[in-house]
């Protein structure tokens, strides 16, 4: 991957983190539903496993998941 590309999927994942982080608080200062919150709180662990941890990799053949 092209680092002008890996800098701008990470600035997008950072934007996207953000954004969910303020539909969490806005859930839980409105309505303090615990089921959106979770769900909210499992995308933001998703986009965490996949962009910055690479859990996918570990699932692909060995010459693919290698940096």
């Amino acid at each position: 991957m092209e680092r002008r590309t890996a800098y701008l999927r990470g600035w997008v994942v950072l934007g996207g983190l953000a954004a969910l982080t303020a539909v969490e608080y806005g859930i839980a200062v409105t309505s303090g539903a615990v089921v959106p919150l979770l769900l909210v709180g499992m995308l933001k662990a998703l986009l965490i496993l996949e962009y910055f941890m690479h859990v996918s990799r570990l699932w692909a053949p060995a010459d693919q998941g290698e940096h």
